[in-house]
């Protein structure tokens, strides 16, 4: 059977091992590396008929320790997968942020993206606006895109907690209106805005609880300590969450606020839903155009009084969130882990995906290249990896 190396491949990261169930079940020797040096040594080892699939770049070029270093790493890789591709190697990238959130070698990112673009015999875009939300920074080659929406986590994350149970748990009172941010805390995820916005916000809502939850940098936590919010109950966990433990975060909040600078996907948003609990987003266009439909998903404007914006759209998504988590919970039915794994499987063998099932609308299912009303250019977090 035919090898799918994945990179980078993270044994814990749950949108790969969904992703893979369907390839892997009809035989798909699915392997993977996270280090650059193993990647340019495997892909040389494939053969006609294997695929590369390439999530994340950021391994590639901003693990160097110069600029030097990392165009000679972008240079060897190019080289290894056009050779790989004269042998019969497809390429397959998907694109989950614009440009890796912390990138030390932007120039170099930027022709990366170009470069794979070219080499790619497929681009799979999981926002199906994601041509145009890039277009400011590099040009996706239409005609290799192909949409394959992110499905929710149904079925995945235990949902054994009850609000009840979870807010007991953590130490929450049960009728405390509760906003909540679970992921890695990292600065290009907005967590200082949203502090300010949740200190505002503790002077309009009485008895206001915020909840912090995910893996904190060092240097990033004494940030966070000196802009916590007066006045406002805060519940922490500076470290990797469970899955069982992911769960009694996400029930114990009534709304969840993700203000990432730039978002382009986020997992986080497909966990929200799964777990019945509304969303506060920015409004990008291209996050407008996929969810601005979902009642359970509600806009702030970045830019402007940002904070004021967020504090905002969170204060009315806690009104009417009890409606709304019902809504989400709805939405995370529509396209399910497998079926998506489903639709890879079929973009894999050369066919078009079947996309969601009668039992199974909303997302709509991949498509080849945008349709006449997304043609170019019309107008940013990952989701970490993967949230």
């Amino acid at each position: 059977m035919p090898t799918l190396l994945a990179f980078p491949a993270w044994r814990d990261n749950p949108y790969l091992n969904l992703l893979y169930l369907a390839p892997r079940g009809a035989g798909w020797d699915v392997q993977g590396t996270t280090a650059y040096e193993e990647l340019v040594k495997r892909t040389r080892g494939l053969g006609r008929g294997d695929v590369l699939h390439v999530h994340w770049t950021q391994p590639i070029c901003q693990t160097a320790p110069d600029e030097a270093t990392a165009r000679e790493r972008l240079e060897t890789f190019v080289d290894t997968v056009t050779s790989a591709r004269a042998s019969g190697v497809r390429l397959v990238w998907t694109v989950h942020n614009t440009l890796p959130h912390e990138t030390a070698y932007r120039d170099l990112e930027i022709e990366l993206a170009e470069r794979l673009g070219e080499l790619a015999d497929t681009v799979i875009q999981l926002n199906s606006h994601t041509v145009e939300a890039v277009a400011d920074e590099y040009a996706l080659p239409v005609g290799k895109v192909v949409t394959l929406p992110h499905a929710s986590y149904t079925g995945i994350y235990p949902e054994s907690v009850t609000r009840r149970q979870a807010r007991e748990h953590l130490g929450v009172p049960l009728l405390s209106p509760t906003i909540g941010f679970v992921g890695q805390i990292r600065p290009y995820k907005g967590i200082t805005t949203l502090l300010a916005a949740a200190e505002v916000l503790g002077s309009q809502v009485e008895d206001l609880t915020l909840l912090l939850a995910g893996k904190t940098r060092d240097d990033v936590l004494p940030e966070i300590d000196r802009h916590l919010p007066r006045d406002v109950r805060t519940v922490r966990h500076h470290d990797f969450l469970s899955d069982a433990e992911m769960s009694v975060w996400f029930s114990a909040a009534d709304v969840m606020v993700f203000p990432y600078a730039r978002v382009l996907n986020s997992g986080s948003l497909l966990l929200a839903a799964t777990l019945g609990r509304p969303c506060v987003l920015p409004r990008e266009p291209h996050l407008v155009a996929e969810f601005g439909d979902e009642s359970w998903v509600s806009f702030y404007r970045p830019s402007g009084d940002v904070v004021q914006n967020l504090a905002g759209a969170v204060r009315r998504a806690l009104v009417s969130s009890r409606r709304t988590g019902h809504d989400a919970a709805s939405y995370a039915r529509r396209y399910t882990p497998y079926a998506m794994s489903r639709d890879f499987l079929r973009i894999l063998d050369g066919g078009s995906p079947l996309g969601p099932t009668s039992g199974e609308q909303g997302p709509p299912s991949a498509e080849q290249g945008p349709t006449s009303a997304e043609q170019g250019p019309t107008s940013d977090e990952q989701v970490a990896a993967s949230a």
